[in-house]
């Protein structure tokens, strides 16, 4: 054995029999808790410095430290009497003070943390976020779980945008998977599992694009780290990620309109690609500018768009159209289940996981149904409820200008627009539909409570 190795071992030995004679207990009333942390031996092997790990307050660390000084001669001789050393080496004591530093740095961490979560998203206008994307290196994007089309075409559109501005390490990440009717926008098969293992620890910029917090993205959150910058692109009436920087306007119809800004504001052409994974975004968040969130701007893009020589007929008949026999199937249950309360203000269905199964459908065969019921005479409030895991339901409210759907999901822990939102309730479905209509009899802004 060299020299290096038998100090060391003379030091651990020393350090394990020190442990144990500390452990039993010296008598002296001085010393409270006391934890060896390492033995640092001289090279002659004289001197076995013995640090220690103090608890208490300042006067009771000293007090610790002074007993075991004064005890030092008997520690030396019972570690003696029990190696059996030729040599003894005089025991000294110091206070150790790594834990001391560990634990002030956590404390300090956790205040950074802290003071991060007290800060509410930071408003950027369309060029500090482009000042914000030509500074990164690489890039994270992620959209909520069960994506729409706003959040796909947005998602791609904005994909484009960064290769434009000659970024090439774009990572795009989805809980669930992509749509089948967005198979065919440009870059779809680039979007990322949630359960793959891509590798996305070396991104430098985070996006959240249609959604406002990790909550919202399901599983894909995994691939996000809390120290790096975080960026959100949204149109949603959420607070946001607190300590997040981000574009939040919910004046937009769709995620995809404030994306065509962006391009607008890098000065970026729209090319063809970008044109139908932009219309996707609208065109879908809009019902084909059926709903009440179309604007005048809404119409002016979609006209930009469709002056890059996109097929707007194909892609329409492919988001609205193009029906798969199990879609038809899961949408003939649901219609079937339909059920009206509050004389007729409310209508609300539902699908399980058992219905895809027997169907042989996929979830995204059930989207944009809720529309559905809500075009009944009457209904100011459509609900639908969808079990896909048990003990949790996906709640989709679609409402007119009588009702704040937004608003009332937020009381659980959803959220969205006025007339378009969204929750998930840790609860099974006939839970989950009791305690909704339970809240909505109770909720003093129902149209019907007047």
């Amino acid at each position: 054995m060299n020299g290096k190795g038998r100090i060391a071992r003379v030091g651990a030995l020393i350090q394990e029999e020190v442990a144990r004679l500390i452990s039993r207990g010296i008598k002296d009333p001085r010393i409270g808790f006391v934890s060896v942390m390492g033995v640092r031996m001289s090279k002659d092997l004289r001197y076995a410095n013995v640090y220690v790990s103090l608890m208490g307050s300042e006067s009771e660390r000293k007090s610790s430290l002074i007993g075991l000084r004064s005890s030092a001669g008997w520690v030396r001789r019972e570690v003696g009497r029990h190696l059996h050393m030729r040599v003894l080496p005089e025991i000294r004591f110091f206070a150790d003070t790594s834990l001391d530093e560990v634990y002030h740095l956590e404390s300090v961490f956790e205040e950074i943390n802290a003071e991060k979560q007290r800060q509410p998203l930071l408003q950027l206008n369309h060029f500090e976020v482009i000042t914000e994307l030509r500074n990164a290196r690489s890039f994270l994007l992620a959209v909520h779980e069960n994506p729409d089309g706003d959040a796909i075409g947005s998602m791609l559109a904005l994909r484009l945008l960064l290769q434009q501005l000659g970024k090439s390490s774009i990572t795009c990440v989805c809980a669930d998977p992509v749509p089948s009717m967005f198979h065919g926008l440009p870059g779809a098969a680039a979007i990322v599992n949630a359960e793959s293992d891509t590798d996305t620890d070396d991104y430098d910029l985070g996006i959240l694009i249609d959604c406002g917090t990790f909550s919202r993205i399901g599983a894909a959150a995994d691939f996000f780290a809390s120290e790096k910058r975080l960026l959100i692109l949204d149109h949603h009436q959420e607070p946001g990620e607190p300590g997040s920087v981000g574009l939040v306007d919910a004046g937009f119809a769709a995620t995809g309109e404030l994306i065509a800004e962006l391009y607008q504001a890098a000065e970026v052409p729209f090319t063809a690609d970008a044109a139908a994974c932009l219309y996707a975004a609208i065109s879908c968040d809009t019902g084909c500018f059926r709903f009440a969130n179309t604007t005048a701007r809404t119409h002016r893009l979609a006209a930009e768009l469709m002056g890059t020589g996109i097929a707007i007929d194909e892609l329409n008949a492919r988001f609205f159209s193009d029906m798969s026999p199990q879609k038809f199937e899961v949408m003939r249950r649901v219609l079937e289940r339909v059920t009206l309360y509050h004389e007729g203000a409310v209508a609300l269905s539902w699908l399980t996981a058992a219905d895809l199964q027997e169907i042989g459908a996929v979830n995204s065969d059930s989207e944009n149904l809720v529309n559905l019921w809500q075009s009944i005479r009457g209904v100011q409030l459509a609900i639908f409820l969808k079990q896909f895991d048990e003990g949790e339901t996906r709640v989709s409210f679609r409402s007119t200008a009588s009702f704040d759907s937004a608003a009332f999901l937020r009381t659980l822990g959803g959220g969205g627009h006025a007339m378009a939102a969204g929750a998930t309730l840790e609860l099974p479905l006939d839970e989950a539909r009791a305690r909704l209509l339970e809240a909505l009899a109770a909720w003093p802004e129902s149209p019907w409570a007047r």
